[in-house]
């Protein structure tokens, strides 16, 4: 009986597992778009410093979800910057030949959609466009300087 619920209990996790599996390639995607754009980050976003609040980063080891550390969360804070990103400083407007005019948006105003583990062991998502919304939902809070 003792090897039916451990079995079980293994059957449970996968899905959490595979959960921050997703969530932690969304990170990496994130890192990698905040490096190939780092020349988009608002003016003075990245000098604040940020905290984690919540548990928001699930533990490859253990499965659980923890607070983030410091470095996750510098990280974090620069990614969500880069990503929710409204400038549009250096955006030029180009006429196409049939009188279009278009301009490249340089990966900037789209929506940004992150997750965060739940209590009950599912992930909980929403679709933010601000630095401002997703820091709220993730936790993070800016540190003020005394």
């Amino acid at each position: 009986m003792s090897n039916k619920r451990k079995e079980g209990g293994r059957r449970g996790r996968r899905p959490v597992r595979a959960i921050a599996v997703v969530a932690t390639v969304f990170l990496l995607l994130g890192v990698v778009f905040t490096q190939a754009s780092m020349q988009h980050t608002p003016p003075g976003q990245l000098k604040k410093t940020y905290v984690g609040t919540r548990e928001i980063v699930v533990d490859q080891e253990t499965g659980r979800a923890r607070k983030p550390t410091y470095e996750e969360t510098q990280e974090l804070v620069a990614t969500l910057a880069t990503l929710t990103n409204r400038s549009s400083e250096g955006l030029t407007v180009e006429t196409r030949g049939d009188g279009v005019k278009q301009v490249d948006l340089q990966g900037r105003f789209g929506s940004v959609t992150l997750a965060r583990p739940a209590g009950d062991g599912t992930m909980e998502v929403r679709c933010v466009t601000s630095f401002e919304e997703g820091a709220a939902f993730l936790g993070l809070e800016e540190l003020t300087q005394q």
